[in-house]
């Protein structure tokens, strides 16, 4: 089944693509939802720190995290620190794997300068969703795939926030792939980074693969708040 192209939630002042940020050269990238992004030129290095969580919503309903091995049923909910066992496919490796959303942490929108974007950031803070990943079953195959694109940041009233598709590295919000040789029982940490407007937050996130049964498009996305 050919994946379907995600479209990034249209936020002010920023058109509806998604920024890429390159760490080197000037040429376009694909956004990975299928937008058409603008090209800007990134430094490797941003010095700000960031220490503010971002805010939960204390009313949410969650359920348990599933045992492993247990896949979690679309649609689950769950609290930061709970873990979700969720089948994951890229390009033709497939594998079963446990996705702990740790936290969202608050950056500041200081962190965005070395990114050089302008007008287009103004008014807007970027949060760093932190998750951990742990192989459950055909982990091999998944080795020097990325995950981070299944996994988006949630405003508080559910919609997506804006995202940032970064090529080479962000000091504040490094992502990384499945490592080399990566093995059922292994555990790595990645990071996924989103904008919100100054008035509002990324307040959750949410495993939310192109297509399938947590899909956001037809299907109910595993959610952490």
């Amino acid at each position: 089944m050919t994946p379907r192209k995600k479209v990034s939630v249209l936020t002010a002042l920023l058109a509806a693509s998604t920024f890429a940020l390159a760490a080197c050269g000037g040429d376009d990238e694909p956004d990975r939802k299928g937008s058409d992004p603008a090209s800007t030129e990134a430094t490797t290095e941003a010095s700000t720190e960031t220490t503010t969580d971002a805010p939960t919503d204390a009313g949410t309903e969650t359920t348990e995290a599933a045992p492993a091995g247990d896949v979690a049923a679309p649609g689950t909910a769950l609290a930061f620190g709970q873990p979700a066992v969720v089948p994951f496919s890229s390009g033709d490796a497939s594998g079963t794997v446990s996705v702990t959303v740790t936290g969202i942490t608050k950056g500041a929108a200081a962190d965005l300068a070395p990114l050089k974007l302008g007008d287009r950031a103004k008014g807007f803070v970027p949060y760093y969703i932190k998750l951990d990943v742990t192989g459950v079953s055909g982990s091999a195959e998944l080795s020097s795939y990325s995950i981070n694109e299944s996994i988006e940041g949630t405003l508080p009233d559910g919609t997506e926030a804006q995202n940032i598709s970064i090529i080479g590295t962000f000091a504040p919000c490094d992502g990384e792939s499945f490592p080399s040789g990566f093995a059922d029982g292994q555990t790595f940490s990645t990071c996924v980074p989103y904008l919100a407007q100054e008035s509002s937050s990324v307040s959750g996130a949410r495993f939310a693969p192109n297509d399938g049964p947590y899909s956001s498009f037809d299907g109910k996305p595993v959610v952490w708040k």
